[in-house]
């Protein structure tokens, strides 16, 4: 019985290898494979890869500066030509850029300007000069006790 679980489990083994590696033996499909690139796609493929071997080796030659294994006379003799290499690549690789008119055009970001609206000529109120406002008087004439005339208005000595 022994020898029984060990022939099954062996043989439950090999089908999960065989399961897992189907897809890798498998013919590929038609639409797996990758088309042919044109004569741009590959020239720009390979400044893209020219690109990155030149920055991977300016950022190479900076870590061996700093750490000390390459001298400062010896660094500044080779990081010129890399960076040089390095702008060439990145320049390659921008399109060309058409000429572009100063942002943002003239005007543009002034703020809005009121519309101008004609005041109404002349204004109601201000063509006539302005008048003293009348100040009542502390004590009226009014107020008097019509008798005699003898009564005195409050604060008022009699006569």
């Amino acid at each position: 019985m022994t020898a029984l679980v060990v022939v099954a489990g062996s043989a439950l083994a090999v089908l999960a290898v065989l399961f897992v590696a189907r897809p890798f033996l498998l013919e590929p499909a038609a639409d797996d494979r990758l088309d042919e690139l044109d004569a741009a796609a590959m020239r720009r493929l390979e400044v893209a890869e020219e690109r990155d071997r030149a920055l991977a080796a300016l950022k190479e030659l900076e870590l061996d500066h700093r750490t000390g294994k390459v001298s400062d006379e010896d660094y500044r003799v080779l990081v010129g030509s890399l960076r040089r290499r390095a702008v060439e690549t990145l320049r390659a690789l921008e399109p060309p850029q058409p000429p572009q008119e100063p942002y943002p055009p003239p005007g543009e970001l002034d703020p809005p300007q009121p519309p101008e609206i004609p005041e109404p000529y002349p204004p109601p109120d201000e063509a006539d000069p302005p008048t003293q406002p009348r100040i009542p008087e502390p004590f009226p004439e009014e107020s008097r006790a019509p008798d005699d005339g003898r009564a005195l208005d409050a604060g008022r000595p009699s006569r």
